[in-house]
This record gives structure tokens, sequence and C-alpha cells, in this order.
């Protein structure tokens, strides 16, 4: 057993091996593989562009420019002022943290400092992470939110988009994704293409190259505006999504990318559209059970609910779920249609 965010640690295990590739796929451990695989002449991503993702304060100002420039300041938790520096409505996130947690819409003083307050009560995440005493308040952009999926090419020696996929977020304040739906496509394939160009600008501008990107945006009067860089795969079931729609596995894709072989050709699609819906609590109190109908409807390819009772204290970050489904369909919107009508259909107890 080794402490994998301890790079010294990892160094000492490493010293007297002879791995095939050194592959990390969360964003607390990316940095550590990078510096191992480069140690050891293996092909592995730029550690300083996976340190530019990480830290959001420092990929917003490299990325200024490009697209919609979002406003952006950076405060000490410790002395955050009382007010906004971007005015309101802003968005209060960490500047080192992942999954939406600590993430909010603020729309006055009171909001922005019970926000900041929150953050530096808990330092230490879910998993065991320490974050850095920082928060980074921007210009809260409204609208639909997208994310784009790419995975780097060898062969082309560059960014290989493989789709774009449409999130599905929660009410305000927080910022809890609901689900996803892939792929997406703007108005045209031009628009499409020009969406793509500007993502890969802001990929060279962090100096993030080789591995996976999955890249948080919106658009405003038509134009991107970046939201994050997550220099890693999407998470919760985009892969899935895409295995169902296009016959790519980016886990594969990115596994064989660094063992240094070329991408697998695609296998088993299906082409249309497939979504993923996150079951969330209806109200707070202990869920002493959640039941799904006995069958899977046409069109439901599977569905995890909450096994145990769990403590819902409402709707604050990725964490507070309890089940899921994932749909596909030949038509986008029949995706989402599918998937919730099914959760509605998912009793869900509480204790009296």
């Amino acid at each position: 057993m080794v402490d994998t965010y301890d790079l010294v640690k990892l160094m000492h295990f490493f010293a007297d091996q002879a791995p095939d590739a050194v592959i990390a796929f969360d964003d607390y451990r990316l940095v550590q593989a990078a510096v191992i695989a480069e140690r050891l002449g293996l092909p592995h991503a730029s550690a300083d562009g996976l340190l530019n993702c990480h830290f959001k304060d420092r990929a917003r100002s490299l990325t200024k420019g490009i697209g919609y420039s979002v406003a952006a300041v950076r405060v000490p938790l410790d002395d955050p002022g009382e007010t906004s520096g971007v005015g309101y409505p802003c968005v209060v996130k960490p500047v080192d943290d992942s999954g939406s947690t600590g993430v909010r819409v603020c729309r006055n003083d009171e909001e922005y400092l019970e926000a900041l307050h929150r953050m530096a009560a808990h330092p230490v995440n879910l998993r065991s992470y320490r974050c850095a005493p920082y928060a980074l308040v921007e210009e809260f952009v409204d609208g639909p939110e997208f994310t784009a999926e790419l995975i780097w090419d060898d062969g082309a020696d560059g960014w290989r988009l493989l789709g774009f996929t449409k999130k599905l977020m929660a009410e305000l304040p927080f910022r809890v994704e609901l689900g996803a739906m892939f792929p997406y496509h703007f108005d045209s394939v031009a628009d499409d293409e020009r969406v793509a160009h500007v993502v890969v600008q802001w990929l060279d501008a962090v100096g993030h190259r080789r591995g996976a990107a999955h890249v948080e945006f919106k658009l405003v009067d038509g134009v991107p505006a970046l939201i994050e860089i997550n220099p890693r795969l999407g998470g919760d079931q985009i892969r899935e999504l895409m295995r169902l729609t296009i016959g790519q596995d980016s886990i594969d894709l990115y596994t064989r990318l660094y063992l240094g072989l070329p991408p697998a050709a695609s296998r088993d699609a299906r082409g249309g559209y497939a979504t993923s819906l996150y079951l969330t609590p209806r109200r707070t109190g202990l869920v002493t059970s959640v039941t799904p109908p006995p069958l899977l409807p046409a069109g439901i390819i599977r569905s995890t609910f909450a096994s145990e009772p769990v403590q819902m204290n409402g709707v604050a970050d990725n964490d507070d779920r309890l089940g899921y489904a994932i749909s596909w369909a030949d038509e986008f919107g029949t995706s989402l249609a599918i998937a919730e009508d099914y959760l509605s259909s998912v009793e869900v107890r509480y204790a009296q």
C-alpha cells in the first residue's frame, strides 16, 4: 500500500519497478503519474499543463482573451473581503477541488460570505485531499452547460474531439450535475468546428498535452465561455454514453495511448443518443429505501440505486444522489424523456 498523494513515497516504490505504463484517472493523482512516467521514460502528459488545469485560477489567467473572457479574482479564505470582486451574481468555487464540491452561485454579500465560510470550514474533501486555502470568484455566466470530450492522438500530435456532451444541472445556487446527454451537436457542422477550435486553443494555452480532456463551457452570444478544464476523462457515466452511441470506450483509448498502442476501431456503435440521469432526493431526511420498477422499460439500458439507508440533507454537490439510469433513443430529446419517465416511477421512502 502506497499513499498515492505522496510523490516521494511513489518515487521510492517505483525505484525498483519496470512498469509498461503509469496511469491515473482522477484529478488528484494525474501530476504524480506524469512525474513518475517521465522519470521512467514512459509516455506522459505535461506536469506543468496538468498543474495549470488543476489550479483553476491558473487556467483562468492563461486562457484570458480566448473565447468569452470570464471576469475572475482569487481570494484567500482567511481574508476574502466583505463583497465579491466581480459583482453579483457570481460563482464561488475552490481553486483545486472537483465534483462541484463547494461551488455556489451567490447573489449578494450574505451568500458570498456564507459560501466562503462553508468552504473554509471543510479544508479536506471526501477524498482526503487538502484543498488550497483560496477561492476563485467568477462572473456568473447564465445558460446551458456543455462539455467537450477529447483524447490525445499521437499520430496527429494533437487533440481528437470525441464529441460534445450537454450537461443537465440542478437549480441554483448549487451547481450539481443531474445528468448528461451525448452526443450533442450545435446548430451546424461549422458551429461544432468553431467551438472545438476554441476548446483546443484553451488546451494549448494551459500547456496540456497528451492524455484526455473534459472541458466545461457555456456559450455567450454564440461565443464559448470556459468554466474549467479537467485534464482527464469525463466522469460519471459519460464513458457508457460514448460506448453506446459512437462505439468508443474512453478508458480503452486512454490506456492504449499510454501503452503506445494505436486506438482500437469503433465497436457495437448504435448511433443515436444516450442520456444518464441521476435521482436526487425530493426532500431532506433519512432515506430508508429506493425501489425501482421490477422490469426495465424499453429504452432504459441499466440503472443503479442506493441499497442502504442514507441521510440526505439537500442537493449541494455531486455526492447528493440516490442513483441513476441510462437511456438510449434514436432522437436526442427522446432519450431524456425516457430517463425522466423511468426515474419518476422509482419509489423513495423516508423514515417517519
